[in-house]
């Protein structure tokens, strides 16, 4: 697990049983592992590049009826049913719903905008969606508390301040 999440988890009860759900990447392993309380699951969901297959209703809602599929029969078979609280950071192409077969409350980390990356008005409003359905949501940098009030800010790590001197002396 990266720092983030590691970070992220660190604050959340041991005595929970964690599903860190994350996007399965091409060229990347498969992430399909348990580390203590955590078991973390990759699930297919929209990637940058593929805006042109996408952009189609029709491969989106089936896209999104295979991925229910799968989480139904095989991520939640494989965990032994909803736990306490499933961690996302990334927005997915299906209902926020769906998100709600993984446990009982859903956290949504926002560790980048959807909308800097130039995607399809479809994609922010799912994400929209998804942070509006959240119990709990947390953001890497304070503005993005716009997102939501209640949001808790957890940075990402960064010591900015060091990153901007040295950048200013170069």
């Amino acid at each position: 697990m990266h720092h983030r999440k590691r970070g992220i988890l660190s604050r959340l009860p041991n005595n929970w049983e964690i599903y860190y759900i994350e996007p399965f990447r091409l060229g990347t392993k498969w992430s399909w592992y348990e580390d203590k309380n955590v078991k973390v699951r990759s699930i297919f969901c929209y990637k940058k590049g593929l805006d042109k297959l996408f952009n189609f209703v029709l491969v989106r809602r089936f896209v999104a009826a295979a991925n229910a599929l799968f989480i139904k029969f095989f991520v939640v078979r494989s965990l032994g049913g909803p736990a306490d609280v499933a961690i996302v950071s990334n927005y997915g192409i299906f209902h926020p719903r769906v998100f709600g077969k993984f446990a009982h409350k859903l956290v949504v980390d926002i560790n980048d905008i959807p909308a800097g990356f130039g995607v399809p008005d479809w994609v922010e409003n799912n994400f929209n969606q998804t942070v509006k359905a959240a119990d709990k949501v947390i953001v890497s940098s304070k503005e993005w508390q716009r997102y939501r009030q209640d949001a808790v800010f957890i940075g990402n790590g960064v010591d900015f301040e060091a990153f901007n001197i040295h950048r200013r002396n170069l």
